[in-house]
């Protein structure tokens, strides 16, 4: 592959350049830093790899900064049998041209063009050799990897066989297919990173599985035995807990008799409490009455004074006011003035751009017919598998209902049944209660019942509030199948289909659907893009409309020249609008200040004296009804009725205390809780036995020891299977070891043209005593100078970058002439002495050959001792 032209217009700060370079030999590119150098090789990889529409980061970071224009790129390259010249603009009117020169002529544009040059440089160019011949600035000193390179080793094959050929060795011609055939034996049984698969890999899941299935079925005969030890542990408690229960009801029926005193002292306290807090509130009114008066008082000295300030400040505001004014009205008029020529400006632009636009519109209604096609084709294959989908009225929701109604139905069935407990109620004394939000009246002795079925609340108001809860009777069971089947049913309908199976069929043929509809979507989208098509049909016709007739002889330079002419009036006249815009805004937020100082000095003066007034009308009403004194003797007879309260509670709190309401309480919780307890554990362990019966009811039913017996016998077989399948995969991985271990040492044939040419044009720089050891994926391992070995890691940076620069150019003197590409160096030797820059020249000049070397840099002074070179200066 050869470079010979390259063209970038607005490309980052670039605004045009097109460079010209030699077929052949060394070409020095020198300028300053930031002038656009790497962007060379920057430019020519967005140009191969990214559409002209593409958002990703790489070409968004490429857009210039200081227009809002598209970047260009273009280049003339010949690979192989092909020479053509491919150009792509990004960001803005995006579009790709493609103009095949040799073999034979091709024009292709859009997507199109792009694809036809990938094909060409796939067929023509290695394109790992093209990445590995760059030393870039930013990693000058790394190591070079030339191990993927095809080319090159095509090179060192046709090498390395003649010197085969020359030291009388000859080769059998049928190692590779042999090694063909051991690694297809070997991959029957491994992949490539030596994990199992293939045969090896099912019989060991064989082998697993009848080890687990065995496990399976005995634990399975393991839970037949348990669970006949653990029926007979259950009868045994359940008798024990019933005993237990009996004794805590009896406790618990004392504590509440207990509780029920200590309430009634309780609601005592709280009555007089409230007592208290009525003499409280009594008392804190009539002292806030006495402070309110003063504070009224207060209130009325404080706000004569503030209005004597207000009426000064007013009248302040008003003179800046009328200054403001005279100064707003000058800057006013010159602003306008400066408008006027903006204006005119852009009138001019307008007609300019609008020739710019028209001749811009041609070429995009040639690309938008090809698009346009293709987006129907793609949208049609959409409503037909659309149409198909429609016709399915069960949705992902449907399903997901269906699943949970199948769910509820297994689990209604599976319950059991328990037994509905009942709550009496006995007055001591004459009580209202609330049950359920409904009044319940009982005089003393007279008693109350009812059966808890579901949640049941029983309140005293103002003093307690008890929550019952009770087990699921039958009846409620069963309703609850019936309710879990119904709603089943209900799904099943709604979906339109018969049963579970049909449903889970017509999902599957659903899914497929929806599968097919996402792809011809995304087709579809990718065409589009953020368009839609019928805004793409309608922007054809409106471009093929819009081609005005006169416009065939316009040039479109002559147009982009005054546009740009007409661009730079504009933003002048645009620059003295703003500042005289600028200046008028300055002048009317000034005057907008003074206006708001004058208007807020007003505003607070006239509501100051109205509340003033008002203050002073309150106080004298307030007087009339309520003088000072009065409040004064009205607090004074609220603190001796606080007194008093205060006493009466201390009182019955202190009788409250003796009785111990926290002792009674806890006796009360303890006992409901061990009957509670109680209860529910003997609720447990008949819901337990009743269990284990069900389940050995099913165990009997199921034939676990013939299944323990299927699986011992499979997993016999699968044993036998598996010995058989290791001793031939062992036996593979072996022999194919011996062949790799026998082919690697052969490779090392090929390093040795390598390392020849390595050193061969290392030793114009190091000198003759300079070696190299190079390993089998053509790595630089070390260096010798004068017998002495150091490891290419330890090397200093001026040496690693020379070392690099050589393998480059050693590699580009191996490789074919048909499969050369350009050795690329960007600002490189920057740690190179002055002697070593001399010597360097030299091996540039000793292979110049038919291949290009392309140097980038800001120093061509480093570069001076290269005779021959083509020099290329850029200028800002």
């Amino acid at each position: 592959m050869k470079l010979h032209r390259l063209v970038l217009t607005n490309y980052r700060g670039i605004t045009h350049r097109e460079i010209e370079f030699p077929d052949r030999g060394v070409v020095i590119v020198s300028g300053a830093n930031e002038i656009g150098k790497s962007s060379m090789i920057e430019a020519l990889d967005l140009l191969f790899e990214h559409k002209d529409r593409s958002t990703r980061k790489e070409v968004k970071a490429v857009k210039p900064t200081h227009a809002d224009v598209g970047a260009e790129v273009a280049a003339e390259i010949s690979t192989g049998p092909y020479r053509f010249v491919y150009r792509k603009r990004f960001h803005r009117r995006c579009e790709t041209e493609l103009t095949v020169l040799a073999p034979i002529r091709e024009q292709l544009t859009g997507d199109e063009a792009h694809e036809r040059v990938r094909a060409m440089l796939a067929e023509t160019v290695d394109t790992c050799l093209w990445q590995a011949q760059r030393v870039l600035q930013s990693a000058s000193t790394a190591d070079v990897d030339l191990s993927g390179c095809d080319a090159l080793s095509r090179a060192l094959d046709v090498a390395a066989g003649e010197a085969a050929e020359a030291s009388g060795t000859e080769l059998s011609g049928a190692e590779p297919l042999l090694i063909d055939r051991v690694e297809a034996e070997y991959l029957r049984y491994f992949t490539r990173t030596g994990k199992a698969t293939g045969e090896w890999l099912a019989a060991t899941k064989r082998l697993a599985a009848a080890d687990a299935e065995v496990a399976r079925c005995a634990a399975a005969m393991a839970e037949v035995d348990e669970a006949v030890q653990r029926h007979a542990t259950l009868t045994e408690q359940l008798s024990e807990v019933a005993a237990e229960h009996a004794s805590a009801a009896e406790r618990l029926t004392a504590a509440r008799a207990a509780a029920d005193k200590v309430a009634e002292l309780t609601r005592q306290v709280k009555e007089a409490g409230l007592v208290a807090d009525t003499a409280h509130a009594r008392h804190a009114a009539a002292a806030q009455a006495v402070a309110d008066r003063w504070r009224m008082r207060t209130d009325i000295d404080e706000r004569a004074a503030a209005i004597t300030e207000l009426r000064a400040a007013a009248a302040e505001a008003d003179e800046a006011l009328a200054a403001a004014v005279d100064v707003r009205d000058a800057a006013d008029a010159t602003a306008a003035t400066a408008r006027a020529a903006v204006e005119t400006a852009q009138s001019r632009v307008a007609a300019a751009r609008s020739v710019v636009d028209r001749l811009a519109e041609r070429d995009e209604a040639d690309r938008l017919a090809a698009r346009v096609a293709k987006i129907v084709a793609a949208k049609q294959e959409l409503d037909s598998v659309s149409a198909e989908l429609a016709g399915i009225a069960l949705t992902a929701q449907d399903m997901s209902a269906i699943e949970k109604a199948q769910a509820a139905v297994d689990a209604a069935a599976g319950q059991v049944e328990s037994v509905a407990g009942r709550v009496d109620l006995v007055a001591i004394a004459p009580i209202e209660l609330q049950v359920d939000g409904e009044t319940v009246a009982l005089d003393a002795g007279e008693s109350w019942s009812t059966s808890v079925s579901a949640e049941t609340e029983v309140v005293l108001p103002g003093i307690l509030a008890v929550r019952l809860s009770a087990g699921n009777p039958a009846a409620q069971t069963q309703a609850r199948l019936d309710a879990a089947r119904q709603v089943l049913q209900t799904a099943l309908e709604a979906a339109g289909v018969a049963g579970i199976d049909a449903a889970r069929a017509l999902d599957q043929r659903r899914q497929r659907l929806v599968a097919d509809r996402d792809r011809h979507r995304a087709t579809v989208d990718a065409l589009l893009g953020d368009d839609s098509l019928d805004a793409l049909q309608a922007r054809l016709t409106e471009l093929t409309q819009r081609q005005p007739a006169d416009l065939t002889d316009v040039d479109a330079a002559t147009a982009r020249a005054e546009l740009d002419t007409a661009g730079a009036v504009l933003q002048q006249a645009i620059v003295d609008a703003e500042t005289h815009r600028k200046v008028a805004e300055a002048a009317a937020k000034k005057l907008g200040e003074c206006e708001i100082r004058a208007a807020t000095a007003r505003q607070k003066l006239v509501p100051a004296e109205a509340e003033l007034a008002g203050a002073r009308e309150r106080l004298a009403s307030q007087r009339e009804q309520t003088s000072d004194e009065e409040l004064a003797v009205r607090a004074a007879a609220a603190e001796e009725d606080k007194t008093r309260a205060e006493t009466l509670l201390a009182e019955l709190t202190a009788e409250l205390t003796d009785a111990n309401p926290d002792a009674v309480a806890a006796e009360l919780r303890d006992a409901e809780r061990q009957s509670e307890a109680l209860q529910r554990r003997r609720t447990e362990v008949a819901d337990a036995l009743r269990e284990v019966s069900t389940q050995l009811k099913v165990y009997g039913t199921e034939g676990r020891q013939d299944q323990l017996d299927a699986a011992k016998t499979e997993r016999q077989h699968a044993e036998a299977e598996h010995l058989r399948v290791q001793r031939r995969a062992r036996a593979a991985e072996l022999l194919r070891s011996v062949l790799i271990r026998h082919r690697d040492a052969t490779r090392q044939r090929y390093v040795e043209p390598f390392r020849r040419e390595v050193e061969r044009l290392g030793r114009v720089v190091f000198g003759p005593s300079f070696e190299v050891e190079v390993d089998s994926e053509l790595r630089i391992r070390s260096r010798t100078l004068a017998g002495r070995t150091v490891p290419y890691e330890s090397l200093s940076g001026g040496a690693k970058e020379q070392l690099g620069i050589v393998a480059r150019l050693a590699s580009a003197a191996l490789v074919a002439k048909e499969d050369n590409v350009p050795v690329v160096i960007d600002d490189a030797l920057g740690f190179t002495d002055a002697d070593r820059l001399v010597k360097m020249g030299e091996v540039f000049n000793s292979v110049g050959g038919d291949g290009q070397v392309i140097v980038l840099t800001c120093t061509p002074q480093r570069y001076a001792s290269v005779a021959g070179a083509h020099r290329i200066e850029l200028a800002a």
